[in-house]
């Protein structure tokens, strides 16, 4: 009879990304387990290898993200569109703990399993701020651009100094965005 389990995937899941944010990209299974505390040959026996268990980690992040988006009202309007809009940016903080979102792009970039389920991802995002639009032919290009816009910013925040959080730095240029193209004529 098997041992029952004394953590959850979902726990496993989390301590893997704790490791990949102290350790980067080159994380071991083995940095794994003696963080979770449990062995590397049970570890394998649950998940398999590092690659399944980023797997394993990207399914779960574009689980999360579609449970936290079908949470969120949906209502439209300016006002709505940027309570929203201020709730995705909001929820990413002041930055603290970003170089791990960095890491798994690079790890997106490299791997193409991870970056089919980074496109999962963007897309729920972007369909999420497409319900809070208008009804036009533009309606999917908007909120892709939108999108864009929060992605972009939060790039840019890395080569910034330093002096604005996260959160703010890409609030203040989507909002421009959004007085400057979203209302545009």
């Amino acid at each position: 009879m098997p041992r029952p389990k004394t953590l959850s995937d979902e726990d496993v899941l989390a301590s893997a990304l704790e490791v990949l944010a102290s350790r980067g990209t080159s994380f071991t299974l083995s940095e794994v387990a003696e963080h979770v505390g449990l062995s590397r040959a049970t570890l394998i026996q649950r998940f398999g290898d590092r690659d399944a268990i980023l797997l394993r980690m990207a399914q779960h992040e574009v689980a999360l993200t579609r449970t936290w988006l079908d949470s969120l009202p949906v209502e439209t309007g300016p006002d709505a569109l940027w309570r929203f809009l201020e709730t995705i940016v909001l929820s990413m903080g002041a930055g603290e703990g970003f170089s791990v979102r960095v890491a798994i792009a690079a790890l997106e970039i490299e791997n193409s399993a991870l970056r089919v389920l980074a496109g999962q991802r963007y897309a729920l995002v972007q369909e999420a701020i497409a319900a809070r639009l208008p009804d036009t032919p533009e309606r999917a290009e908007t909120a892709a651009h939108l999108h864009t816009v929060i992605a972009g910013a939060s790039m840019q925040w890395v080569a910034s100094d330093g002096t604005t959080g996260l959160s703010d730095f890409i609030l203040k240029r989507l909002r421009w965005a959004i007085e400057h193209l979203v209302h545009a004529p």
